[in-house]
């Protein structure tokens, strides 16, 4: 394969805006700002009246979208132009411009929900299936369910002013603070200062010397900075459990749960299901263990390549694999994605102060997503660039959906990414006719889908150890949470594998523990979830496929409990989530039968 090159996709923001410059951002602020105002003016105390229309309702959200949209527009590109470059002061400050800007609108907004939920039971009842309110009934459900936790408006507008100085500020610390991080390596007699994502590369790398280094150097650099964020965590875990006995929630993960619109018996039972399945991981690294000869594995070893040479994929070829395996499955896949490389829509090159991992940002369902990503040229990124086209795919599918319902609900937000994951990984496998080459290429999957599974759940675990114990403990030492860390995430290995020292200090790198509490589940429930759908989908074929699209299409219109019954999936029960342990079941039987076949027992 063909060195990666140098020069890789930086994505062109200028269908948002003409640059950090344009006078079009002001003037976008203001106007939303003034429509804002206009809409308290017009609707505050008309929603609680008796004699409430359903016309009268549907202008208002109409009304209420098209503010929303205004304001959204500054916010995206702020936040996109601010994550290729953390370290640039001016991005900074307009990230921070347009956050109060926002909280600005929002304080004019704060009735409108808060109205929602107290419309009467009798006005509701007359209007909860009028057809005028058809496309907005999912919204107007949901937020008369989160109405039950909202404080009076007056709270809540002093919240709102002064999130940019509470959790807000903390969480755009966090995140200057890791971007800007560098990692020392020393290679050869010299040393180069990395990104993070090039430390975390070299975690894949075939050389155990090059991993243990990496290993060292991520721990011992989050070492040296650990107390800014160990600062910046337990802040927020004291924020965090202000606001859940402020606002009635009886667990830490409760307000997740309900912002997802799943049962707090359904993420039970998956976490239950996926802890009783732990074996699974603890198996293969044993068969791991004896395959590349080694007396222990250590946490540097975990992805370590069955097969010892380096492979090395050019962003090009990527791109080709990918939509291929995409037109394989649906030409309109296929269609739906060539634009973001086309257009210039995604960013995919490494660069100093850049933020770390990968995403897809969702605009606005009359504006196309943006993926970021960095591209290191190791087959690990062909499948993040078709996870995170495939949360493309998806934004597009969604696009036929007024604004609040366009994002899919977060559980079902991996629906599609993690699919386009497995398209991809199904036509890597059909290039493969060596024993070996496919074992190495199951192992990569397994490995993936280990770190999407189990890990999440751990990293869930973790969360609730942490949570709970700031409530019953007060703050928590650096090492509590090292120790709640490190015994948390070898649970999965049990004496497969074991976590190293420097190992402890990787949670503080963890995005999510501060940006998005109680997110990672979902990452298990996805992938779940599409071990079954694409396990239906292998077996219906093309029947399959337009309620696949289907459901891509519903975006956040329905929730997942209902958009999934009439696939008839029932994500209360057990069984179900053990049906997608027992296809990893099934690849973990099938990596054992290849070692076999190479004459590698797996015991």
């Amino acid at each position: 394969m063909h060195q990666t090159p140098e020069k890789l996709p930086t994505w062109d923001l200028s269908d948002l805006y003409e640059g950090p410059e344009d006078p079009r951002i002001e003037e976008d602020l203001l106007a939303a700002c003034q429509q804002a105002l206009t809409f308290e003016e017009q609707w505050r105390g008309r929603l609680t009246e008796e004699g409430l229309q359903a016309g009268d309702l549907r202008r208002a959200l109409e009304q209420y979208e098209a503010l929303q949209r205004l304001a959204i527009l500054p916010q995206t590109y702020a936040s996109l132009l601010f994550s290729t470059d953390t370290t640039d002061p001016r991005r900074g400050a307009l990230v921070q411009k347009t956050r109060e800007m926002a909280t600005s609108i929002a304080t004019h907004l704060i009735f409108f929900d808060l109205e929602i939920g107290r419309i009467s039971e009798a006005t509701w009842a007359r209007l909860v299936n009028a057809p005028e309110l058809a496309a907005y009934r999912h919204y107007l459900e949901h937020e008369r369910d989160l109405a039950a936790h909202y404080l009076s408006e007056p709270e809540e507008k002093v919240l709102e002013e002064t999130a940019n100085c509470r959790g807000r500020a903390f969480r755009r610390l966090f995140t200057e603070l890791t971007s800007r991080l560098k990692y020392p390596f020393e290679q050869e007699g010299r040393t180069r200062e990395l990104t993070q994502s090039e430390v975390l590369a070299m975690f894949y790398d075939p050389d155990r010397e090059i991993r243990r280094q990496s290993s060292k150097v991520l721990g011992k650099t989050l070492e040296r900075h650990a107390h800014p964020l160990h600062f910046t965590f337990n802040t927020l875990l004291l924020e965090h459990q202000v606001m859940d006995r402020l606002r009635g929630f009886s667990r830490p993960e409760a307000s997740r749960n309900l912002d997802n619109e799943i049962p707090d018996q359904a993420v039970d039972t998956m976490v239950d299901v996926v802890v009783s399945n732990y074996d699974l991981v603890a198996r293969y690294y044993r068969l791991k263990k004896k395959f590349l000869g080694l007396e222990e594995l250590w946490h540097y070893d975990r992805y370590a390549p069955l097969l010892s040479e380096r492979t090395t994929i050019s962003f090009q070829e990527a791109r080709g694999i990918v939509l291929e395996a995409f037109q394989d499955f649906s030409p309109r896949f296929a269609e739906l994605a060539l634009p973001f490389f086309e257009k210039d829509w995604i960013d995919a090159a490494p660069a100093p102060g850049k933020r770390g991992g990968a995403f897809c940002a969702g605009v606005t369902p009359d504006k196309h997503p943006y993926v970021l990503m960095n591209f290191t040229g190791k087959p690990r990124d062909v499948m993040t660039l078709a996870h995170e086209l495939g949360h493309g795919l998806h934004d597009c599918l969604a696009s036929c959906q007024t604004l609040l319902n366009y994002n899919p609900v977060l559980p079902l937000a991996e629906t599609a990414s993690i699919f386009a994951e497995m398209l991809v990984f199904e036509k890597l496998q059909t290039r493969l006719d060596s024993p070996r080459a496919r074992l190495g290429l199951l192992a990569e999957k397994l490995e993936d889908t280990f770190a999407t599974v189990f890990r999440q759940v751990s990293m869930f675990r973790f969360e609730q150890r942490v949570h709970n114990q700031r409530r019953e403990k007060g703050e928590l030492d650096l090492e509590t949470i090292n120790r709640i860390w490190q015994e948390s995430l070898q649970e999965m290995f049990a004496d497969s594998l074991t976590l190293g020292e420097e190992h402890r200090w990787t949670w503080l790198y963890v995005p999510h523990f501060i940006q998005t509490p109680f997110y990672v589940y979902a990452y298990a429930f996805g992938e779940l979830l599409v071990l079954s759908l694409y396990a239906r989908y292998q077996k219906e074929g093309a029947a399959f496929q337009e309620r696949y699209f289907d459901l891509l299409a519903s975006g956040g219109s329905r929730s997942p409990q209902g958009l999934l019954t009439e696939l008839e999936i029932d994500i209360t029960r057990a069984e179900f989530w053990q049906g997608g342990c027992d296809l990893i079941a099934r690849n973990v039987q099938s990596a054992e039968a290849l070692a076999l076949e190479l004459g590698q027992p797996p015991r």
